[in-house]
């Protein structure tokens, strides 16, 4: 077990927690030295916050709050703590310990580091000097007092003492969404060549609505040199041909392969039948050449011809 926060440990917490997460390290032992000055200078008034101990004998364990350290010299409330542990004896068996007490989630005083529950862990207070192995923290433990243990105790969570190789507290920030950073922003179907040809049936039984009196649809490619605009034609078109095709010039280069303003019909492979749509390919944009803002609206009044 290494002494350090890794994608394995962050997941499981995010599941824990739930949505997306990211985790910025705050305060370090090894690296600002354990006191209680250093870690309420580091932590206090950043937000929900992670409380990670790297026990002596590999045993991985902590505390979570959704709450800010503030140096209150009190009792906090936080129905959203809880305790965990990660490793025992290094071997990964993560559980989780809820809050029960919540008007005792935190003890946030000046004189000690992170401590939770009413006694249920006091990392230590004032100075505790690394003596070139471990901290041993001059705190205390009470586990079940104000957190539901789910069987676990003392042995079980810290192997019966507060020897440490490290203590970190990590910034724990939400992220847009609300998707666990294991799965994808999105479910698809699972892809098979059932779901491409109900796909394409689709695309090609589309039309336009009636009320616009257009017979075509027509989908401008807007986009940075190296975008890939010419490559979705060139994709889209192969998927319908029935095979690999390059029409739209395309590939890597300092300035836009695309030289001029292309309207591309799509055609059912089969039949040769024009679809409802077309793609339209644009050069791509740079600081001092291609489409200027006159041409731009033109092209999105539909009033450039095809080559231009």
């Amino acid at each position: 077990m290494t002494i350090q926060f890794q994608k394995k440990e962050q997941n499981q917490l995010t599941k824990w927690n739930e949505g997306r997460k990211k985790y910025t390290l705050l305060y370090k032992a090894s690296r600002d030295g354990c006191t209680n000055t250093a870690f309420h200078n580091t932590c206090n008034n950043k937000g929900p916050t992670v409380t990670i101990m790297y026990n002596a004998d590999n045993f991985m364990y902590g505390g979570y709050t959704a709450v800010n350290w503030k140096s209150v010299n009190a009792h906090q409330n936080d129905g959203s703590a809880f305790l965990f542990r990660f490793y025992q004896n290094g071997k990964w068996k993560p559980v989780r310990m809820p809050v029960m007490n919540t008007q005792h989630a935190i003890y946030d005083n000046a004189s000690y580091g992170p401590s939770f529950g009413a006694n249920d862990i006091i990392t230590f207070s004032n100075t505790v000097n690394f003596d070139g192995t471990n901290f041993s923290l001059n705190g205390s433990t009470n586990f079940g007092v104000s957190y539901t243990m789910n069987g676990e105790n003392y042995n079980s969570i810290a192997n019966g003492h507060i020897r440490v190789k490290d203590i970190e507290v990590y910034l724990v920030e939400d992220l847009a969404g609300n998707t666990p950073l294991d799965e994808p922003w999105r479910k698809t179907a699972k892809w098979n060549p059932k779901l491409l040809n109900e796909l394409k049936e689709k695309v090609e039984k589309y039309k336009p609505l009636k009320d616009f009196k257009v017979s075509q649809a027509r989908i401008l490619l807007v986009g940075q040199v190296g975008a890939g605009k010419s490559s979705f034609f060139n994709t889209i078109n192969s998927i319908f041909r029935g095979y690999i095709t390059s029409q739209a010039c395309s590939g890597n280069a300092e300035h836009s392969l695309t030289t001029m303003y292309r309207m591309y019909q799509i055609r059912n492979g089969q039949s040769g039948t024009p679809m409802n749509l077309r793609l339209h390919d644009t050069r791509g944009l740079e600081a001092d050449q291609g489409i200027d803002s006159h041409e731009m609206n033109y092209l999105l009044d539909g009033n450039l011809p095809d080559r231009h």
